[in-house]
């Protein structure tokens, strides 16, 4: 926490104003560009793409963010081949996690006929070795293999300056010069009107629905004067400030979608304290998704948050207003 955070009204006012969203929006061109490079040239030696697209999200896409806020992008592709290397990639995983027991259960057996008996049978020493040299490899192209070809294809792109690298979602690039913001590419599988990523670490495609997400949004800044998309910015600077780290999009935003119009009401800063007022005594637990109003926040997939670091930071400002 930054200890010269000092919540007064020019502060707070201060802390609201929006961003231009020009500088995201040329970022948002040129990463875009290069992309496109890298992927027809992956398309020139594998037809593994069918079609692709783009599409800022989080932060920048509601024009909610802040200083350190990083520009996030779906790279949309549509790859039934993909999509299905990710099956045998599971089956795969599948087969060497009971590789690992049936070696972890022989070697126990070995082990115990040793104390027994003083001596191995050959049959399972022959067993457990022919089981560790096993060695299973994917027969054809994989959506890791697509990473890995899409990082090494994007470095032609861009300078030394910045830095790429693969996270378990996509592809992560930092530079201070040639983007001067970190920006996320977050892989997404399209079929149909469905999109899903990615994650390298579970070997899992996870289904994306921002579902009402949008109209919401929009709907509650219009019924709010526009100040519905004032608090999130808010809250958001506010959030980096202390916590040194963003807040969830999806949460923030289903908490302040949920708190009565007329607390939107008033100058910046009354409208902060009426609003950390509300959420401070009513319970954060029972607000509406809003992605989808049917469900509870925390039941969402694309709300993942942190309640005792949001709870501490609740806390803090109560302290320093």
């Amino acid at each position: 926490m930054k200890n010269d955070i000092i919540l007064d009204k020019n502060y707070i006012e201060q802390l609201s104003q929006p961003i231009n969203p020009i500088y995201s929006q040329n970022v948002f061109n040129y990463v875009c560009e290069k992309f496109d490079f890298a992927l027809k040239d992956i398309i020139k030696q594998s037809p593994v793409i069918s079609n692709y697209d783009f599409k800022i999200v989080n932060e920048c896409a509601t024009q909610t963010q802040t200083q350190s806020s990083s520009l996030d992008i779906f790279l949309s592709i549509k790859s039934p081949k993909l999509e299905m290397s990710v099956i045998k990639l599971n089956k795969n995983i599948f087969k060497k996690f009971f590789n690992k027991i049936k070696i972890a259960y022989l070697e126990s057996k070995e082990e115990k006929k040793q104390k027994k008996r003083k001596r191995k049978t050959k049959q399972n020493s022959d067993n457990n070795i022919l089981l560790k040299k096993t060695n299973y490899t994917y027969e054809q192209y994989n959506i890791n293999d697509f990473k890995k070809d899409l990082l090494q294809n994007l470095v032609k792109y861009f300078s030394n300056e910045t830095i790429l690298f693969i996270t378990k979602y996509g592809i992560t690039l930092e530079s201070k010069n040639e983007l001067g913001m970190t920006v996320n590419v977050y892989i997404i599988i399209e079929n149909g009107k469905k999109y899903k990523i990615f994650n390298s670490e579970s070997y899992k495609l996870t289904t994306i629905d921002f579902g009402e997400r949008l109209s919401n949004f929009d709907v509650k800044n219009y019924e709010t004067n526009y100040n519905y998309q004032k608090a999130i910015r808010l809250f958001n600077s506010l959030y980096v400030n202390i916590m040194n780290y963003s807040i969830n999009q999806i949460y923030i935003e289903s908490l302040l979608y949920s708190c009565p119009n007329k607390l939107f009401e008033g100058s910046t800063y009354e409208m902060f304290l009426k609003i950390l007022n509300y959420i401070t005594i009513e319970s954060n637990l029972n607000c509406k998704s809003i992605t989808n109003e049917n469900i509870n926040v925390l039941n969402d997939n694309l709300a993942k948050i942190n309640l005792y670091d949001f709870n501490k930071f609740l806390k803090i400002l109560s302290k320093i207003i």
